[in-house]
């Protein structure tokens, strides 16, 4: 018995390597289960626009130069001014995608979306119409508009516009 409590060098090593093997155990077990409950963010579409807006029309007309299919009721539209400053989300109803000549659910490069307004004459006013909005556009007025990706928050597109007559 008394052999074993004299060689008692190896025990030290022994047990420090052990603890160390635990600890990068227990380490690679917890970012594991982090890494793995962080689900990925869905990604946001991208789109290029070229945008014009005529009173005379009642409608903003953007074709679609390029960028990612759009689906229709996976956006929303903002409207907001400077002067005076306001914003607010049209009603997706006045959104129409047209693609390959007919209307669609979705709009890809080389579509056109309209934005359709109420005009007053007497004014030279457009007005946008939405849920919480009732917002006005006067002819020569500068206004931008923003298309959002409802699932990720994001914007698929912003710019600005001028309403011509």
């Amino acid at each position: 018995m008394k052999t074993f409590t004299r060689n008692r060098k190896g025990v030290s090593p022994v047990v420090g390597v052990m603890l160390m093997l635990i600890i990068t155990v227990i380490l690679a077990a917890a970012v594991n289960a982090y890494t793995s409950s962080v689900a990925p963010k869905a990604a946001t579409a991208v789109a290029q626009f070229d945008a014009k807006a005529h009173l005379n029309t009642s409608n903003i007309t953007m074709d679609m130069l390029s960028g990612d299919t759009i689906y229709k009721d996976r956006i929303k539209v903002r409207i907001s001014t400077d002067n005076p400053p306001q914003s607010g989300y049209i009603n997706i109803a006045n959104v129409t995608f047209i693609q390959d000549n007919t209307t669609n659910d979705y709009l890809a490069p080389g579509g056109i979306m309209l934005i359709s307004f109420t005009k007053d004459t007497t004014n030279y006013t457009a007005i946008f119409t939405g849920k919480y909005i009732n917002l006005k556009v006067h002819v020569g007025q500068p206004f931008t508009v923003t298309i959002i990706d409802k699932d990720t928050g994001n914007p698929i597109w912003t710019g600005r516009v001028v309403m011509n007559p």
